[in-house]
């Protein structure tokens, strides 16, 4: 009979290695390769079946045989309709179900577990091994991610002081810490217009360091350049915050003071005296530092340059050398 040779055919595989591991191992394509041949070998049946009854059975009992064979086709293909959804297509939809909520977040990988029954638990096994491979792939990703902001950010950062660094070195004196030169034409014309603006008063103090050659030559130069690092200390300690002190060159040094009068700048100068003077009171008299000073002030300007400022400032620093005294100020300011 056709059935009986459908049924023999597994054993030619079993002698098959391949086909043998195949088949220890369910796949999709195998059940469904099983249900078909179920539902051909249920036809087949009921044909057969329907045959023998023809033969067996009376010309009058035919109507009901018909009926018969009619309703147990229509049921098999109902019972066939009905473990073809149970075993595949409410797993299917279940399983869309779950691969969705696992990809938004919601549902974790094991949820997989339910899916106990159907056709599709390998196919769900295969899922959840592929979901957990790429969930680790995407944490490995995260991490590389995380490490790659972390050295960027590292990177920056030094890249950060390292800027800082040159920049403060572009405008910074490296032996005293004041501001240098090149900051001091920067910043001085920014200061007089601020100034000017706002009605408020600027003075610039320029002075240098009395026997300093004599100092450098009798202790040396290492000496010297302590003695230029203690002043540099000296000033930054006098000003102000918001005052700016600067070394404008070899041992001459620029103090920009705004919003202060002249007599309020006198007493830095006086202060700056002190302290220089208590500097070098270790030192023989012939070698003991001091200052000599110019100052200058924003209102006594005709033509308020910066240039004119520091002109005016320089004058009066020769006058107070030459005079030997220790502090030039205009006439008009010194009441």
């Amino acid at each position: 009979m056709p059935h009986m040779q459908v049924a023999a055919e597994p054993s030619v595989e079993s002698n098959n290695p391949a086909l043998s591991e195949l088949s220890s191992k369910p796949s999709v394509m195998w059940w469904a390769l099983t249900r078909a041949m179920l539902l051909v070998l249920g036809v087949t049946v009921v044909g057969v079946v329907a045959k023998i009854l023809t033969l067996v059975l009376p010309d009058e009992s035919m109507p009901i045989l018909r009926i018969a064979l009619s309703a147990s086709v229509v049921g098999l293909a109902f019972l066939m309709a009905g473990r073809q959804r149970k075993q595949w297509a409410l797993p299917a939809k279940e399983m869309a179900r779950l691969v969705h909520e696992i990809r938004v977040g919601r549902a974790p990988i094991e949820e997989f577990n339910t899916l106990v029954n159907g056709g599709l638990q390998d196919l769900a096994g295969e899922v959840k091994l592929l979901l957990h491979e790429l969930r680790h792939q995407r944490q490995a990703v995260d991490k590389l991610k995380d490490e790659v902001e972390q050295r960027i950010a590292n990177r920056n950062s030094v890249l950060e002081r390292q800027i800082k660094a040159l920049r403060s070195q572009a405008v910074k004196d490296a032996l005293t810490g004041l501001y240098n030169r090149r900051m001091l034409d920067q910043l001085l014309p920014q200061l007089m217009t601020h100034c000017i603006a706002e009605h408020k008063p600027l003075t610039l103090l320029m002075f240098d360091m009395d026997r300093f050659k004599t100092l450098n030559d009798t202790l040396g130069h290492v000496a010297g350049d302590e003695i230029l690092k203690s002043l540099g200390q000296i000033i930054q300690s006098t000003i102000r915050e918001g005052d700016f002190g600067f070394r404008y060159g070899g041992d001459e040094f620029a103090i920009v003071l705004p919003g202060c009068e002249a007599a309020a700048a006198k007493r830095v100068t006086d202060r700056l005296h002190s302290l220089m003077q208590a500097l070098g009171g270790t030192l023989k008299p012939g070698l003991r530092p001091g200052l000599s000073i110019g100052l200058s002030t924003l209102a006594e300007l005709s033509e308020p340059t910066s240039i004119n400022l520091i002109k005016r400032a320089d004058e009066r620093l020769y006058e107070a050398k030459g005079a030997k005294k220790p502090l030039a100020i205009a006439e008009s300011n010194a009441a």
